[in-house]
């Protein structure tokens, strides 16, 4: 009962940071513009927020398996040329997108099958599939112009388009919040995860099949990151096969600030929901602030240190 108390007072420590951080940034940057809260910007912000949204919903299921992937910034740039290469060859953009998902799944099936049935440390198998995928999108793309052009006109509307006032991103974030809140609520894969990742060897004595479950969670991931590449790319309205470089590092931050513990069996979809709006407002806030692309790289690695560190404290600091 008393570790019960504690995870339950570390839950609304982390909820009340978590929120506090995304109004901080709120103000802070409407202060320096106000435009920032301006409707067009919102609308942007929403465009922007739709893809990391979108893939780190299931990446968080996965790290509070205790598992990690870095293969979802190329998983999204390869998407994201398979999509605008099949756009630019005549086929209509929904159904490019579904094509590019189920590339995403198969290339979760295997992230899954390297890290479950093989045993190698996610990590690793991840990060070389990284590797592997930025390769193929730079063959498919061209070395020297890594980039596909020429796409169909209906190329550009699930990433930037409008239905009834809204932006198209809005579903696609909707059905990924609805989704992966019932997940990690209510079904027997985001109970098992928490235990998983808990504790593996005691979640396999009580019969649960981690394996096939962790196994599960990278071909969800996969097809997500793909869903994310297409949205990705139709928002900038052209496929670059470098678009996911640092892509994976915004997916972590945006899941450690929302207090899902690296090491596994902690962990909320809902905050991470909130860590992709906090990533997303700090991107486009430095951007209209005028703050150059590599100070970005710097100003995001010390939020993710800062992240981590006072989780360490909350951790320490409520009794479990």
């Amino acid at each position: 009962m008393h570790s019960i108390q504690g995870q339950s007072w570390r839950s609304v420590v982390k909820n009340v940071y978590v929120f506090g951080i995304l109004a901080i940034f709120f103000i802070v940057f409407t202060a320096i513009n106000p435009k920032f809260i301006a409707g067009p910007s919102l609308s942007f912000i929403i465009q922007t927020v739709a893809p990391l949204l979108v893939v780190s919903l299931p990446a968080t299921l996965l790290m509070i398996s205790g598992n990690i992937d870095l293969s979802v910034g190329s998983i999204l740039a390869f998407s994201g040329v398979i999509m605008a290469t099949l756009s630019k060859g005549g086929m209509a953009a929904w159904e490019a997108v579904l094509i590019a998902a189920v590339l995403g799944l198969g290339v979760g099936w295997i992230n899954g099958l390297l890290v479950s049935h093989l045993k190698i440390t996610s990590v690793i198998a991840t990060l070389v599939m990284n590797y592997v995928l930025l390769g193929v999108a730079k063959i498919l793309t061209g070395d020297t112009i890594p980039y596909v052009k020429g796409v169909q006109s209906d190329f550009n509307v699930i990433g930037r388009g409008k239905v009834g006032g809204l932006p198209v991103a809005t579903f696609f974030i909707l059905a990924a919040i609805i989704i992966f809140i019932v997940l990690q609520k209510k079904s027997v894969l985001g109970k098992y995860s928490f235990a998983i990742g808990g504790n593996r060897d005691a979640s396999i004595l009580s019969g649960i099949n981690a394996g096939r479950l962790v196994w599960l969670l990278y071909v969800i991931t996969g097809a997500a990151a793909a869903v994310g590449g297409c949205l990705s790319a139709s928002k900038m309205g052209v496929a670059d096969a470098t678009s996911g470089a640092g892509f994976e590092l915004d997916v972590i931050i945006a899941i450690l600030i929302g207090g899902t513990s690296f090491a596994g069996g902690e962990g909320s979809v809902i905050r991470s929901i909130v860590g992709a709006f906090i990533v997303s407002v700090l991107t486009i806030g430095l951007n209209m602030a005028g703050v150059e692309s590599f100070y970005q790289y710097v100003v995001k690695g010390a939020v993710l240190i800062a992240a981590v560190y006072l989780d360490k404290i909350i951790k320490e600091k409520v009794s479990t």
